[in-house]
């Protein structure tokens, strides 16, 4: 699939409670989160969205983006990433979209093209471990059949990814094993979910570096 038929959504999020500050706007490398994510969806297509969980954070946003179109979730909706999700695929003008959390700095572009090139003739393209967990944020999907199964989970108070990804036609998984090929140690899923948790991440850069 040409990724000129892929936009890819990088989502906040909330308000990052356990993190205790807006997590985008945290120093990565000198840069902030949402610098490096935006680098590193722009090195996979050109179409690339900012998904916002308020009006407010999309104004924050702002101020630092200028080169993505930003949007936000629905009023009042519930926090979820599959609301994220379904914002994504409602903004987005291509066949298939990705999507990407806003705290994996270290995301092996190589990796997630590769997951875009199996996305022709798929519902989904999702990474999967050998313990059967998934990496629903990291994955790729066919953009009306998603948002359309989504809505239908929504309207039934459904909100798990993997809900999402059991109504959905012909998904494919995608197994880790198979990925470290591009990512020997499989730094594209670890995210930040705290302070320490992002220092421990940039002394990983360093070393890989």
């Amino acid at each position: 699939m040409s990724m000129a038929d892929l936009t890819v959504a990088v989502l906040v999020g909330g308000e990052s409670t356990r993190f205790k500050a807006e997590k985008f706007l945290a120093k990565f490398q000198r840069k902030t989160l949402i610098a490096h994510m935006m680098n590193i969806a722009k090195s996979i297509s050109p179409n690339v969205l900012v998904v916002t969980s308020s009006e407010e954070q999309a104004k924050s946003v702002r101020s630092v983006v200028s080169s993505a179109e930003v949007v936000v979730d629905p009023e009042e909706s519930t926090k979820a990433p599959i609301i994220g999700a379904l914002t994504a695929f409602e903004y987005s003008e291509t066949s298939h979209t990705m999507l990407l959390p806003i705290d994996t700095p270290l995301a092996n572009v190589y990796l997630l093209r590769a997951l875009g090139d199996l996305a022709e003739g798929h519902g989904a393209v999702v990474p999967r471990w050998p313990s059967g967990y998934i990496e629903p944020l990291h994955s790729v999907y066919l953009t009306e059949h998603a948002y359309s199964k989504g809505l239908d989970l929504i309207a039934a108070r459904r909100y798990r990814m993997q809900m999402l990804l059991d109504t959905m036609n012909r998904v494919i998984y995608v197994s880790t094993l198979v990925l470290q090929r591009f990512d020997p140690d499989l730094l594209t899923f670890r995210n930040a979910n705290t302070p320490k948790e992002l220092l421990r991440l940039e002394g990983q850069a360093h070393r890989r570096s």
